[in-house]
Order: structure tokens, then sequence, then C-alpha cells
């Protein structure tokens, strides 16, 4: 038995693209979704699990576990400038502020066991010397304004005395009412003379802290 051959007719699938627009948009669509989905596995690559405050830390604090979260981000070039997952820090004591969200630079930490003493330093400062907002937790610089003499039209200069410190408590009933408010800083141990000797000459005005 002879079996007659088929015609098959031929299909030239470029040529059928071409003719078609819809199917060169929909193949240029597949095309930018594969070079998107490429680049961002190779970002996602790239990303590292470091350290991060989930408040403010405050010099000579000692880091607890609910002081920090893990935070994954991309850091191709720089990512040894802060503490990698592996970094056991919880017991460390802070060296620098680091604010609330912030990746946790390796700089500002140590785990020598030396912990600053920080004291609890009582001020008087006037209502409108300091923000009305502030609230206990919270991380302020203090600043002494030097007052006018009587004879002289000039003062001396404004001077930083305190930078970074904690907000420990505030008398919100005295600031309500009117008047000075009561306020506790918590200050390194061997700046508290220095700052009081300040404050003792000038009008103490509290700025809550830009770093």
């Amino acid at each position: 038995m002879r079996f007659s051959k088929l015609d098959i007719p031929s299909f030239n699938f470029s040529s059928s693209i071409k003719g078609n627009p819809r199917a060169l948009f929909a193949i240029g669509l597949l095309s930018l979704s594969l070079i998107a989905a490429i680049a961002i596995t190779g970002q996602a690559n790239r990303s590292v699990l470091v350290w991060s405050a989930t408040r403010d830390f405050t010099v000579g604090q000692t880091l607890s576990g609910t002081d920090i979260k893990k935070t994954k981000v991309m850091l191709p070039e720089n990512s040894t400038k802060y503490l990698a997952l592996s970094a056991r820090i919880v017991g460390s004591v802070v060296l620098r502020r680091v604010g609330v969200g912030e990746l946790i630079p390796t700089a500002s930490l140590t785990s020598s066991g030396h912990t600053m003493e920080l004291r609890s330093v009582p001020f008087r400062i006037s209502k409108n010397d300091l923000p009305n907002d502030l609230t206990a937790g919270q991380i302020v610089d203090l600043y002494a304004l030097p007052i006018k003499d009587l004879n002289s039209l000039k003062g001396g200069p404004t001077l930083l005395i305190a930078h970074s410190v904690s907000v420990e408590s505030i008398d919100i009933k005295a600031r309500d009412i009117g008047g000075d408010v009561g306020i506790v800083l918590r200050i390194p141990d061997k700046s508290v003379l220095n700052i009081l000797d300040a404050a003792a000459i000038a009008r103490v005005v509290v700025v809550r802290s830009a770093n």
C-alpha cells in the first residue's frame, strides 16, 4: 500500500509576528517583565540583614533585646559600617546616640563591659525655653544663653553645654500651670559639674536634638 504525501501548508512564524502589532507588543511586554524580574532578583541577592533601633539610644545606655530588631536592607558597598544580624549586641553600651528606626552603626556600641555612669540631674526651665510637647524618653541638647550685663550692650556667646541627653522626667502639671518647668535629665557623671556651673550663670534653653 502506498501512502500519498500530505500537502501540509508551511507556517512562517517570523512573518506572522511582523505582520501582527499585537504580537509584537505582547513579546515586548514579556521581555520587559523578564528583565525586571532578573534585576529584582539581583538586587535581592545584595540585601543584608542588620540590626536597627526600636527606640532612641542614649549615650551610656545598656541595650536589651527589646531595643533592637532585624531589618533587611540593600547595602552593597558599606554594609560593614553597620552591625549584621550575626553580631550579639544585647548588653552592649551605647557610645553615641542612635535614633529610633535607624540602622545601628558598628562604631556606636562597645562590648567592653565598661558602662558610663549617668546621673539624674534636675533643672528648672522657663516654660518658653523648652518644647511644649517634650516628653520623657526624648533626646535633647542643652544651651546656656548668657544673661546680659546691665553695664554692657553685648553679652557673651551662647554655649552648647550638653549634647544628646535623655529626658528622664518632666513636670507636666507645672508646664500646664505656667512659670518654670521641672525637668530631670540623664547626664554623664563627668559632665555634671561643668553643666551645673554653666547653668548657674546663664539662661538654660532645652532644644530637641536633631541628631
